[in-house]
């Protein structure tokens, strides 16, 4: 994975931008501000910068803005992470879905590796919760 620490400035801000974006869809949670608080913070973003990329904007808007994410490591990290917010209030939706392909199909990322993350990403959480149960006292 890339060194998040030296992502370039633009790329970081879209990519925090789309994900609050993404948290927007059925109004955000709790656990998706601590989730992009975490993006932000492996990005070592400032307040500032957190600030200017949780500024309000359409969809359109949004989509332009992956202009601005070239590495192929980010993009593929961004629909990971995308899943993993969608999924960070329990429950997936429809809309979310479409969201992460509108933004696969702008990144120009096959459907199939979307779909193999989208997989991937519920084998995680599946897994998490299973170890939470197994080793529950």
């Amino acid at each position: 994975m890339e060194d998040l620490k030296t992502t370039e400035a633009k790329e970081k801000a879209a990519f925090v931008a789309v994900l609050g974006h993404a948290a927007r869809i059925n109004g955000v949670t709790d656990s998706e501000v601590e989730f992009i608080n975490s993006v932000a913070a492996d990005f070592e973003l400032s307040e500032e910068e957190l600030q200017s990329s949780a500024k309000l904007r359409d969809e359109i808007e949004t989509i332009a803005l992956l202009k601005y994410i070239v590495n192929p490591q980010t993009k593929l990290r961004l629909i990971r992470e995308l899943f993993f917010l969608g999924y960070a209030d329990g429950n997936l939706s429809n809309e979310e879905v479409l969201f992460v392909s509108e933004v696969g199909n702008a990144l120009n990322v096959p459907v199939d590796t979307i779909e193999k993350i989208s997989d991937w990403v519920i084998r995680g959480i599946e897994w998490e919760e299973e170890g939470e149960e197994l080793f529950a006292v």
